[in-house]
């Protein structure tokens, strides 16, 4: 069954003769050393490092954490120190070479041009280093914008996986002005939601909806459709049922009230939570019910989520999540187990397969219509409506878009 959200595209006509692309510098959104690797541009990156180098410059945030702004700032200064003090080293399973840069925690204009000249001046002797001449740019953080204006590419390519300026403690009028910079510098701005595209028509000069993939054999297989999964010993004998999330637990996505609300509503089943922690989760793990494994490698989220009988994604509803496409929904469905998720735009292709609330009273009756599905059909259509959203097929589309080489300016 084909993705019910193939690419739309505004992209220009390809400038003949500029396909000469020798690698790729990546301004990533993350920092490589201890976010989940599942994220998007993760998933793109290491597929493209196996036909040139790529070199991943980790995040330089947007915002500077702070007591009474931001849960645990201290644990995201030491954890950032940590990162920088590794330089540049390259990352065996993905091939990629990663850079912690030397900058400046501080987000005013002034400190932009003073970052932009350090990340710029690095990324030049890297690059150089590196054997690249003409490197294509990848950005997904707009404070990058400094330094991807102060050197030469051979394409810029603005990956738009999220509205930046609507991100919770960030200033939102000086991230929105370095947003809109990007989409004036960029060759192809690629797009993850459909409604972002849309608010920002005309204000690039290519945009493409591409949209999010999924490790498909990966997720497919932890669940089989008949016979029990293989699960990992320390989920064997939690009281069932399990209802879970993975995912990063942040202060501006995940809903604590709701979580709580399920956690009580299914006791004495499990409410199984895993991934990284950048909020206070105390009240949640309060609960007599609730089993928190932190964060465990990507590689073995598959195994761990077969253990669910119930999948949850209770998102916060606010404009960060309206202009958000989570990856794990299309992994969620590729393992095939009921859905139940705050409600957002971008789940309008798979709502028929998915319970969707909006309030926490729906939400619980979601989980309890859930808990009660019986059909087998059920599961197959949900990983029939991902089975060809595949991370390669994703990968494949960005590298063609950079053999095209940069639209026409004219």
């Amino acid at each position: 069954m084909s993705d019910p959200t193939d690419s739309t595209t505004t992209r220009a006509t390809p400038r003949p003769g500029t396909s000469g692309w020798d690698g790729i510098v990546a301004f990533g959104g993350i920092d490589w050393w201890y976010h989940n690797r599942g994220h998007s541009e993760c998933q793109i990156l290491t597929r493209l490092a196996g036909e040139r180098p790529v070199l991943w410059v980790n995040s330089i945030g947007m915002r500077a954490p702070s007591r009474g702004k931001t849960e645990l700032p201290l644990r995201r200064y030491w954890r950032k120190l940590k990162s920088t003090l590794k330089g540049l080293r390259r990352d065996p399973a993905s091939g990629m070479w990663i850079y912690s840069p030397i900058f400046v925690p501080r987000y005013t204009h002034g400190w932009l041009r003073v970052n932009g000249w350090l990340l710029a001046l690095q990324i030049g002797v890297l690059r150089w280093l590196l054997g690249m001449r003409r490197p294509a740019c990848w950005v997904t953080t707009p404070t990058a914008v400094a330094a991807v204006e102060r050197l030469r590419w051979s394409q810029v390519v603005f990956n738009r996986s999220d509205e930046f300026s609507r991100f919770p403690e960030a200033d939102g009028p000086f991230i929105a002005a370095l947003e809109d910079r990007l989409l004036r510098i960029s060759d192809d701005v690629l797009y993850t939601s459909h409604a972002l595209m849309q608010r920002e028509a005309g204000r690039c000069r290519s945009a493409e909806y591409l949209g999010h993939g999924v490790d498909y054999a990966r997720f497919s297989a932890a669940r089989p459709l008949e016979g029990p999964a293989e699960l990992p010993p320390a989920l064997r004998h939690l009281p069932r049922p399990i209802v879970g999330f993975y995912g990063a637990l942040d202060d501006y996505t995940i809903d604590k009230e709701l979580m709580i609300a399920v956690a009580r509503h299914v006791a004495p089943g499990t409410l199984l939570v895993i991934g990284p922690r950048a909020m206070d989760t105390t009240a949640i793990e309060a609960e007599p019910n609730v089993h928190y494994l932190g964060q465990i490698p990507y590689e073995q989220i598959p195994t761990h989520a077969a253990a669910f009988d119930v999948a949850l994604m209770p998102w916060l509803m606010n404009e960060w999540i309206e202009s958000s496409n989570p990856i794990k929904l299309r992994e969620y469905l590729a393992i095939g187990f009921p859905i139940v998720t705050t409600w957002f735009p971008e789940l309008k292709p798979y709502e028929h397969l998915v319970y969707a609330a909006s309030s926490h009273e729906a939400f619980l009756r979601g989980v309890d219509a859930a808990l009660a599905e019986r059909d087998p059909d059920r599961v197959r259509a949900r990983r029939a409506s991902v089975e060809d959203s595949t991370w390669d097929r994703i990968a494949q589309r960005v590298a063609q878009i950079l053999s095209d080489g940069p639209p026409d300016r004219g």
